[in-house]
């Protein structure tokens, strides 16, 4: 997966609402050309500004503008999970998500090595489900934590 450009972190967080970039672009206050216009930097017009991409975020409803400025530092972005009503259930469920995570880049991985070799592309796709892992097992760990922590008095 090649690296998103903010201008595509702002299509995707587009295509996550219902109306698409008509709605998103109304939900900001703005016009269609208005958007498309600091979209794509036209007719004079700035890209947009932090409080308008995190405004798009939250409409979206997404982590991804969140998750592009994560990559872009080498970091990787991890929800705080929710924990209030945390059960053993729900610790076995993490777990089997994590191992499967796991399961995943270690299948790409092997079939990347079929030839010998890790092209870019394919080292990009296991570091995309390692990320994906490492989030999971983060999440796991947390909830872990939660569970079986000291309540404060």
């Amino acid at each position: 997966m090649v690296e998103q450009s903010l201008k595509e972190v702002v299509k995707v967080m587009c295509k996550a609402i219902p109306g698409g970039r008509e709605a998103m672009a109304g939900a900001l206050g703005m016009t269609m050309t208005q958007f498309n216009n600091n979209l794509y930097e036209k007719n004079g017009c700035r890209f947009f500004e932090v409080v308008e991409l995190e405004a798009m975020e939250d409409i979206s409803g997404t982590a991804t503008l969140a998750d592009y400025f994560a990559k872009r530092r080498g970091a990787l972005l991890v929800d705080v999970p929710n924990l209030d009503d945390l059960d053993r259930v729900d610790l076995f469920t993490k777990a089997m998500r994590t191992a499967a995570a796991r399961g995943q880049v270690d299948q790409i991985i092997e079939k990347a090595l079929e030839d010998g070799v890790i092209e870019k592309n394919e080292a990009e796709e296991i570091l995309l489900h390692h990320r994906r892992h490492l989030a999971a097992r983060e999440e796991e760990i947390r909830a872990i934590c939660a569970l079986f922590g000291r309540k404060k008095k």
